[in-house]
């Protein structure tokens, strides 16, 4: 990628803070370059990001042909988590693309609850938000929310508490995972609903943020979606292509760093001469840009091998425990290079730091993922 707004202090052009792949076709990079502008362009504050991305038809890219999608593929939908990482809007991306993965599986089992739900979703008027962790990659459902049988109609209880969420756009509807005797369960909840709670974190500069909690929130039959074995089964497909998709947000949001660090050198003049002309910072940046290099193409291997069938638990758990890693240290030494003004709330180096302080654990902290890796094949 490179930058379209900035320049040196000469007037010349910036060189590429890093270059794009170059076994990306011409289609590929000419959707990478709309659905960025849209966000760069639109993307102003949350609600205007998610109208970008409704309006570049994201949502089209997920869903198979079938149900009147376009079916891109998961390189192209990592490619879109990416660009909106790079944004640094708090719009329930990943989670959106988990819920539509999950519910354009179901075919002719789908209840009642998704009449029209795909479509309101594609339209952009109904965001979906996950309260906390995502599956991990083996698809396993996170602790917090615990969920019982209620009655013989098939509906459930949910009980628990469960975030960070990115809430910067009102959700109009909660993906509830929740583990219980009989494995896992997923549900469509109401966030009106009687005992459902959504309760505003404190916004360190990341932007807003929410959590969920359930106290014996009854959830009818009509919005279970899925549960037990069949959840199972879901939750472990579904739960590689999170893991990716993550990976590629946060590879965005340390991308979205560097280039304020980029920035901050190229403008900062320290000795009489611009901080970027010293040999320390220099190559302290460069050796940042490096990682972020590394993760991106680790990022477009694993959405490739995923379109192919060949990513497995382990290496997805590989992948994101990467990401996660790298985001968090690159976001860290950007605040360190950044010296005082690193730590303004507002600032988007700041911003950034904090955004993957805790989007970089959403699929499981990284020492417990790096075990998955180890151990799964």
């Amino acid at each position: 990628m490179t930058s379209a707004v900035q320049r040196t202090a000469d007037g010349r052009p910036p060189v590429e803070r890093w270059r794009e792949r170059e076994d990306e076709d011409s289609l590929f990079r000419q959707l990478r370059l709309t659905v960025r502008q849209g966000l760069e362009i639109d993307a102003a504050t949350p609600t205007s990001a998610w109208e970008a991305l409704t309006g570049v038809g994201a949502w089209e890219f997920a869903l198979p042909i079938a149900m009147d999608g376009l079916d891109l593929g998961q390189a192209v939908v990592a490619m879109v988590c990416e660009e909106g990482g790079n944004a640094m809007q708090p719009v329930p991306l990943t989670d959106t693309f988990l819920a539509l993965d999950l519910l354009s599986g179901l075919g002719p089992l789908a209840p009642e609850c998704l009449d029209g739900l795909l479509d309101r979703v594609r339209d952009g008027s109904h965001p979906v938000a996950v309260p906390g962790r995502l599956p991990d990659p083996r698809g396993s459902v996170p602790p917090g929310i615990t969920w019982k049988p209620d009655g013989d109609d098939g509906g459930v209880v949910l009980t628990g508490s469960a975030g960070p969420f990115a809430a910067g756009v009102e959700p109009g509807s909660l993906l509830v995972l929740a583990s219980g005797p009989d494995g896992p369960c997923v549900a469509l909840v109401d966030p009106s609903a009687p005992g459902v709670e959504l309760r505003a974190l404190r916004d360190h500069g990341g932007g807003a943020v929410s959590g969920a909690v359930l106290d014996g929130a009854r959830i009818p039959a009509g919005s279970v979606v899925l549960r037990g074995i069949a959840a199972e089964q879901a939750l472990a497909r579904a739960g590689l292509r999170a893991a990716v998709h993550q990976a590629s947000l946060l590879a965005g949001i340390t991308a979205a760093a560097l280039t304020a660090v980029v920035s901050r050198i190229r403008s900062r003049r320290q000795f009489g001469q611009a901080l970027v002309r010293h040999q320390g910072p220099r190559l302290r940046v460069a050796g940042l840009l490096a990682r972020l290099d590394a993760v991106r193409w680790a990022v477009g291997d694993a959405a490739k091998d995923l379109d192919e069938n060949r990513l497995g638990p382990g290496d997805a758990a590989g992948l994101i425990a990467l990401t996660a890693e790298t985001a968090l240290d690159v976001t860290r030494d950007a605040v360190h290079l950044h010296g005082a003004s690193g730590l303004v709330r507002d600032g988007s180096v700041a911003g950034c730091y904090r955004r993957a302080a805790w989007e970089a654990l959403r699929c499981g902290r990284p020492t417990q993922l790096w075990d998955i890796a180890a151990h799964t094949a």
